[in-house]
C-alpha cells in the first residue's frame, strides 16, 4: 500500500486511510481489547456497518485521522494504529484527541510517538488552542498516554459509560 505520507515521524509515518485500509480498521475496531473501552466500538462492526458508520468520518473536512505505519522493523510499511483530532472546531480553536493502536503493537511506543506527532500538527498547523481526550477509568494505559503527552486530568465524569458489563467512570484531560 503506498499511500502518502502526511507527518513523518522517528520510526513512523502517519498517513491518511485509503479503500484498502478498510479491512485493517475494521479488524482494529473490533478486536476485543481494543474495543473495550472505546464505548463507539462497543457492538462489531461489519463491513457495511464500517463503511456506513466510520469510513465517511475518516475523510471529513472537520477529523484529521491517520494510520500509524512504521518504516522499519517487524511492522514495516503496515498500518498498526490509528490516531485521531475529531471533531475539530476551528472557530474555537478546538478538537477532541482519539488513538487506538493494534494489540500485536503494543508495548513499543508507537502511541506516544505517532500521537506527540498529531498533537504537534494540531497545535502549530491547524493553530489549535486546545485539545481534550476522555478516557475509561479502566484504562490505565490511555491514561498514563494521556498523561505522558502532557494532558492534565479536569475531572471524572462519576459512571457515564457503559463497558464490560458495567458503568464505569471517565476520567476528562484538556491540553
Amino acid at each position: 500500500m503506498s499511500r502518502p505520507t502526511f507527518i513523518e515521524c522517528d520510526r513512523l509515518e502517519l498517513k491518511p486511510p485509503e479503500e484498502d485500509d478498510i479491512k485493517f480498521l475494521r479488524e482494529g475496531v473490533n478486536h476485543p481489547k481494543v474495543r473495550r473501552y472505546i464505548s463507539v466500538f462497543r457492538t462489531p462492526y461489519t463491513e457495511e456497518r464500517y463503511r456506513d458508520e466510520l469510513w465517511p468520518r475518516e475523510h471529513d473536512e472537520d477529523t484529521v485521522s491517520l494510520l500509524a505505519v512504521p518504516t522499519d522493523g517487524d511492522f514495516s510499511g503496515e498500518p498498526i494504529g490509528s490516531v485521531q483530532l475529531a471533531p475539530v472546531n476551528h472557530t474555537d480553536g478546538y478538537a477532541n484527541f482519539g488513538v487506538w493502536f493494534h494489540p500485536k503493537a503494543w508495548g513499543e511506543g508507537y502511541a506516544l510517538e505517532a500521537s506527540a506527532h498529531l498533537l504537534a500538527y494540531g497545535f502549530q498547523e491547524l493553530r489549535l488552542h486546545r485539545l481534550s481526550a476522555t478516557v475509561m477509568a479502566p484504562n490505565e494505559d490511555s491514561k498514563s498516554l494521556c498523561e505522558r503527552l502532557g494532558f492534565v486530568h479536569e475531572g471524572t465524569a462519576r459512571q457515564s459509560q457503559f463497558a464490560n458489563g458495567d458503568y464505569v467512570d471517565v476520567e476528562r484531560y484538556g491540553y
